[in-house]
């Protein structure tokens, strides 16, 4: 790859960087953003070879624009993006939420959509910038593609090679399929984070809750420090999706507030069995 187009070089675009000049798989790497202070960053620990907060110039001349920006932005950036595009560039992007992402796509590309490769790297952190950014990230992480009919296979075999660069396994997934799962296993884990968090700190007597609070709360809110921002535009974006899910936990309270209210032992062990048992598998899947 000669150029590569970052716009937003945060944890997952930064870390994009470093893993693809480590592997001498990209020539350039130009950084696109609103924060300057961030950029010089950037500059200083060479993830980018240089920066603009001018989006033409940004994308002018690239092989490869990666869109590493809350998702909310493609409604805005896409559109100046297609505006600049030359015939061979493919444009692809790191946003948690897919289906919201590939309408502003096709309307901002029209006939050009073949350019476009729909992505979801599954990594990262509740730390959010470019000195956050990590060169092994990506490695034996998944990657999801989500390509549309259009997409063009020359432009999902770059993509697909520029990921499994970084060490990532990649697979592909059908966007509406990808929204509703990802609303469960990232989403609502999120969601639930961000009001335990807030309901501790709305407490009258938080101070104390904070000095008592054990491993276990720390364990379940790490999250809840994550870019409030992203978060906001990615529940906004997978609404349908969130609301569903959100109800099927508020389902799942209800019940166990029924066993605890009847003082269902029997109930309540084999939930909690059940739940051991489930976490088990999950992590020795994860492990292998």
């Amino acid at each position: 790859m000669g150029r590569l187009s970052i716009i937003g070089v945060g944890l997952i675009g930064g870390s994009l960087a470093k893993a693809l000049k480590k592997a001498d798989f990209v020539g350039e790497v130009i950084g696109f953003g609103r924060s300057e202070a961030n950029l010089r960053l950037a500059l200083d620990q060479g993830v980018v070879d240089r920066w603009t907060l001018d989006l033409n110039e940004a994308v002018a001349g690239a092989d490869v624009i990666m869109l590493a920006t809350p998702v909310a932005a493609a409604d805005q950036l896409l559109p100046r993006i297609s505006a600049s595009l030359r015939d061979n560039t493919i444009v692809t992007d790191a946003g948690s939420v897919k289906g919201s992402v590939i309408d502003a796509a096709v309307s901002a590309f029209g006939g050009r959509i073949s350019h476009f490769v729909p992505g979801h790297p599954i990594a990262g952190g509740e730390n959010s910038g470019v000195g956050a950014s990590c060169v092994d990230l990506f490695h034996r992480q998944k990657v999801i593609l989500t390509p549309l009919p259009s997409t063009g296979t020359w432009a999902l075999e770059c993509v697909r090679e520029m990921w499994e660069t970084t060490g990532a396994s990649v697979s592909e997934m059908d966007p509406d399929s990808h929204d509703r799962l990802l609303a469960l296993t990232s989403h609502l884990p999120h969601a639930l984070a961000f009001c335990l968090v807030n309901m501790l700190a709305d407490q009258s007597n938080a101070d104390e809750c904070y000095e008592l609070a054990a491993s276990g709360f720390y364990d379940i809110t790490r999250i809840a420090s994550s870019d409030p921002v992203m978060w906001r535009d990615i529940f906004l974006g997978n609404q349908d999706a969130v609301l569903s899910r959100l109800a099927e936990y508020r389902e799942s309270i209800g019940n166990l507030i029924r066993l605890i209210e009847s003082g269902d032992a029997d109930g309540l062990l084999a939930e909690f069995r059940k739940s051991n048992i489930s976490r088990s598998l999950i992590q020795s899947r994860r492990s292998t």
